[in-house]
This record gives C-alpha cells, structure tokens and sequence, in this order.
C-alpha cells in the first residue's frame, strides 16, 4: 500500500468512512504487531498493546500530517505504546526475534546460539536503547525516521545507537568500552 493510498484511506476516515480504517489496521496490523511483539516480548501484552496502539491512531488520527508517511506516524504510536507499556510494568520480557512470517528453516538460524545470546542482551538494555536497535536493524529504519518516530533529534538517535551498540559488545565479548 503506497503512501497516497494511505493518504486517501485517512482522508475517508477524517470523513466518517469506518471501513477505511478497518482497511488500513488490515494492511498494517502484522507489521504493528511484530514490532511491539519485539519490544514487549509477549503475545498476549503485544496483542493488547497493538490493539491499542490503533485505537489511539484513531482517536488522533486528525493529528496526522499528510507530509509525512502513515507507516511512520502509526509506527510512533505503536512503538511509543510499547515503551510505555514495558516502563510501567518495569519487567523485562526476553526478546523474541523469531519472525513469524518467516519460513521455518529462516525460524531455526534465528533461534541459534549465537542469536540467544543477542537477543538476551538486547532484553537488558534500556527501552530507549532497545527501540533504537530494533529501529534500525530490524526494521532497517533511517535515523530521520527514527527520530521522528520517537520525536527525538537525529544526533540523540545515533548517540542513543552508538551507546546501546557499545552496551551490547560488552555483554556479548565482556570486554568493556572505556
């Protein structure tokens, strides 16, 4: 779905048009979920999370700028939702980086050693620290869009990626950064 597409959906929606919506949470719905599933770690939370994640976009939707990508703003929303909901419970769920969409042969490398041990130390960072690495190397975004995701300056998203990097070399080699 191409960003006018978007647009137009949001324009119906602004306009009374429900089915529209339904139409963009279709499209956009395993994406939202499998990037809250990696910040949350859990089904359960990720499926309540994502659910509403959408009913803010919602109920803001008339916020949304139509310069800017749908996909962005609903990813800030999902990823902000996500944060919050790991912040209040102040537990840290193990990072599942199993993609579900995968085929099952991709599943089992992701699932390896090696991989079990980073997604362990990416559970430990902080949220800010592990938004930032789930961003941008498993979402593959730019550092504009992740600062404007999580409403942040472009330098903050590399000093945070930096930082976050640094702390996940010292718990996979134990050797320190200073």
């Amino acid at each position: 779905m191409d960003d006018d597409y978007c647009r137009a959906l949001v324009n119906k929606c602004l306009n009374g048009d429900t089915e529209a919506f339904d139409e963009l949470v279709t499209h956009h719905q395993f994406a939202m979920y499998n990037t809250v599933y990696r910040i949350v770690g859990e089904q359960d939370d990720a499926r309540d999370v994502t659910q509403a994640g959408f009913i803010k976009a919602w109920e803001h939707l008339h916020t949304y700028k139509s310069e800017h990508r749908f996909f962005s703003w609903l990813y800030r929303i999902m990823v902000n939702e996500a944060l919050n909901t790991v912040r209040a419970k102040r537990v840290h769920y193990e990072l599942k980086l199993v993609d579900h969409h995968a085929d099952p042969a991709d599943r089992e490398l992701l699932e390896d050693e090696q991989n079990s041990d980073l997604a362990k130390a990416i559970d430990r960072l902080s949220p800010d620290y592990k938004a930032v690495i789930l961003m941008r190397h498993f979402e593959d975004l730019s550092y504009k869009e992740m600062a404007q995701i999580l409403d942040i300056d472009e330098k903050t998203v590399k000093s945070r990626l930096y930082s976050a990097r640094m702390k996940l070399r010292e718990a996979l080699t134990g050797r320190s950064t200073d």
